[in-house]
């Protein structure tokens, strides 16, 4: 007797809609929650990016203006009251001058260091003190020279005599102020030269004589402190550049000499 086979029933594997739902819930999160990782990630790096290009633009401005203070007149350096340009008479070219010649009616002053070059508008300084009766913002301590050309050997000036010579018997050849001022409104810092040497400091500046140091500034400061026995101060520079989610601060201490 011959048994008929009844073919087996076989259950084929799948996902329900719940399991399908519920993988693409935890897909969703998981991509969520990577791309957050990789969005900060991809923000860090072009933050750093841009804090290095800041920091470079800041450093090169401040290394620029450490170099001009540098060679500034003795005692010539002034900061704002509210910190925001400092001033300094920049040296063309100095030497020492004949001890002798000082305070001869003729105003002639023989160059005993190497031949100096003047040019119209060039002015005299000697032993600027930065104080009453001593300060070249004042007219105290400097004279317009009235020999001009180069390798010079003896040097002609108008006005009265100077009241204080030298006990290094030093001279220095100037030509107007300088400054660096915080232009915060428009973003930017600025050398202005080509500024009348006066008390009345800097009350303006004439665009037309500044030039941008750096833009992108958001903050800028100067503070002076005189040194023991005026023999030196130290300026502080603050500069804050920012760009694209990118924040640079840097401070930078200028060492001024002031031994005239």
């Amino acid at each position: 007797m011959r048994r008929e086979s009844k073919p087996v029933a076989t259950s084929s594997a799948g996902f329900t809609l719940i399991e399908l739902v519920v993988v693409i819930v935890i897909t969703a999160i998981i991509g969520g929650i990577s791309s957050t990782f990789i969005h900060h990630s991809v923000m860090a790096y072009v933050n750093s990016e841009a804090y290095y290009e800041l920091a470079d633009r800041a450093d090169v401005a401040l290394r620029r203006m450490s170099r001009d203070i540098r060679n500034a007149l003795p005692n010539s350096v002034y900061v704002s009251d509210d910190g925001g340009y400092v001033e300094f008479v920049p040296i063309k070219a100095g030497g020492r001058y004949k001890q002798d010649d000082f305070g001869q009616p003729a105003n002639t002053l023989s160059v005993l260091s190497e031949s100096v070059t003047v040019t119209a508008g060039d002015q005299l300084a000697i032993y600027n003190l930065g104080i009453e009766g001593a300060d070249a913002y004042n007219g105290d301590t400097i004279r317009p020279l009235t020999s001009t050309g180069s390798n010079l050997t003896q040097l002609q000036f108008s006005g009265a005599a100077f009241s204080l010579p030298s006990p290094a018997s030093r001279f220095y050849v100037v030509n107007g102020a300088v400054a660096y001022v915080c232009d915060l409104a428009n973003r930017r810092l600025l050398m202005v030269s080509n500024i009348g040497i006066s008390s009345a400091h800097l009350a303006s500046f004439n665009a037309a004589n500044a030039n941008v140091v750096a833009d992108d500034v958001t903050g800028c400061n100067f503070t002076y402190t005189q040194g023991v026995m005026q023999h030196s101060g130290v300026l502080t520079a603050q500069l804050e550049l920012s760009k694209s989610g990118g924040v640079a601060r840097l401070l930078n201490l200028i060492n001024v000499v002031n031994s005239p």
